[in-house]
């Protein structure tokens, strides 16, 4: 059609179908509708003031849509706006491990290098363990002075100081932290997903996800590709410091489902 299709007519401003007109999806007729979003305190390559968020801030970012509505003229507009909470019924919290989520950061930063073909950028820092560690270094250097002094690290700075993209760790820290936050202050049901349950049990975990939305089974799922792993681009003195940061700052939620990425 062109235009963005609200899931609920009465919230124009989203969510929205992924295609209404895709004969590949069927509107359900009963259960909980899946959307996606990233939420906020996740902003790359940027100072503390802009990252550390409290979990009001964190749900507006939930709320966010971007869509298309048809204009006046008869063309169509790009549009921002944000949906009520109180659409939102159930929640699906996500969790990688945080080295592979950090590598993967890197890796979503190369890629829109490519897009932009910022050839200096891709010179400088090839999608390999020294290329994530040279960004990483510059990275660091870039922000050090604000966040040595910000008071939110006063706790850990100089045991991570030295990890490759550790102010990424606590964003990761801070992220999990603000999600456990506002589905427990939303008082919604919560599914804990952990990426790797779809390597380990793909079709247990599909099941459980249906379950959880109340939806039928109707048609074969895509092919999920693994995710590679990527521990042995930080040293166990590396691990061992982000370890210790996550054992003081992380709620205890937080703690209880990310603490076996360091078995």
């Amino acid at each position: 059609s062109g235009f963005s299709t609200p899931v609920f007519p009465v919230s124009t401003q989203g969510p929205f179908w992924t295609d209404p007109n895709d004969d590949r999806f069927q509107t359900p007729s009963r259960g909980y509708v899946l959307t996606k979003s990233h939420c906020g305190a996740r902003c790359a390559s940027c100072k503390p003031d802009d990252y550390i968020e409290n979990h009001h801030l964190f749900l507006k970012d939930c709320l966010k849509t971007e869509y298309i509505m048809r204009n006046g003229n008869g063309g169509v507009t790009k549009m921002k706006g944000h949906y009520d909470k109180k659409l939102v019924s159930r929640a699906i919290h996500l969790i990688r491990d945080p080295f592979d989520n950090i590598v993967s950061r890197f890796h979503l930063a190369h890629k829109h290098s490519e897009r932009r073909k910022e050839l200096k950028f891709l010179a400088k820092y090839p999608k390999s363990k020294e290329g994530f560690r040279d960004f990483c270094k510059d990275i660091g250097m870039e922000f050090r002075s604000e966040e040595k002094h910000s008071k939110f690290f006063d706790d850990f700075f100089d045991e991570v100081k030295n990890v490759p993209c550790y102010a990424d760790f606590f964003k990761y820290l801070q992220w999990h932290n603000l999600a456990f936050t506002t589905t427990w202050d939303l008082g919604i049901p919560t599914m804990i997903l952990h990426y790797e349950n779809y390597t380990y049990n793909f079709n247990g975990t599909k099941d459980s996800l249906l379950e959880f939305l109340e939806q039928e089974d109707n048609h074969d799922p895509p092919d999920f590709i693994r995710g590679k792993t990527y521990r042995h681009y930080f040293s166990k003195e590396e691990v061992q410091a982000v370890f210790s940061m996550l054992s003081k700052v992380a709620l205890q939620e937080t703690w209880i489902h990310t603490k076996h990425y360091f078995d």
